[in-house]
């Protein structure tokens, strides 16, 4: 008996162990995220996470390796839990521009609640042949490109949409979804816009879609 429950007092002390652990990586993962977002920039380092976080910085280490690897950990929570409703949207019984719309909406959202999502992944590209640009273009680049190609060629074969150039076509949405988000200085000093709020988003969203749907309609 004693036996026994020294066993399930190890076992729990092991649960213990493991959400302490993953909630330690959580909590370095939301301090970085803040901190990007307080500051409209992904140039944050180990102090500042650590100082935000109010945990030491040699966890950062422990749990993610390195900075690119905390960069990848954060794109991941913050981006790749989209992918399965992209891929349910793509194989979605609708029309293809329909489905397009929706995909900007869908980006635009992603971008409104992480607008510091594209510099976070310029900040992995800066090598080429790292192992951080080639997460970023296996895993988020060409998820993106494919599912805008099957759209695409989709409205094709409804006969709604001229045949497009689908690596041109992703460059366009990314950079029209982004820009918003990215010149936030230029909505504040020139146009006096403190705030997108969601209702800046939304309506940004809908200008988006039907641009790009303008222009690849027959």
């Amino acid at each position: 008996m004693a036996s026994t429950k020294t066993e399930g007092a190890r076992r729990k002390a092991g649960r213990r162990k493991k959400e302490d652990k993953a909630s330690t990586a959580d909590l370095l993962l939301d301090a970085t995220s803040e901190l990007m977002v307080e500051r409209n920039s992904a140039e944050v380092t180990f102090a500042d996470i650590a100082e935000h976080s109010g945990l030491n910085p040699a966890l950062i280490r422990y749990h993610f390796g390195s900075k690119a690897g905390l960069f990848m950990a954060l794109l991941e929570r913050d981006a790749g839990g989209t992918f399965h409703n992209l891929e349910t949207l793509v194989a979605a019984d609708m029309p293809a521009d329909q489905k397009l719309r929706h995909h900007v909406f869908g980006v635009i959202k992603t971008y409104w609640r992480y607008p510091y999502m594209n510099r976070l992944v310029a900040a992995l590209s800066l090598e080429s042949d790292s192992e951080a640009a080639r997460f970023i273009a296996e895993r988020f680049t060409r998820t993106l490109s494919e599912a805008q190609r099957r759209i695409l060629e989709q409205g094709e074969r409804e006969g709604l949409f001229r045949k497009i150039d689908p690596t041109l076509f992703y460059f366009s949405v990314i950079g029209s979804c982004d820009h918003l988000f990215t010149a936030r200085h230029s909505l504040k000093f020139a146009f006096g816009v403190e705030e997108i709020d969601d209702d800046l988003r939304i309506r940004y969203s809908d200008h988006v879609a039907s641009i790009l749907l303008d222009s690849v309609m027959v």
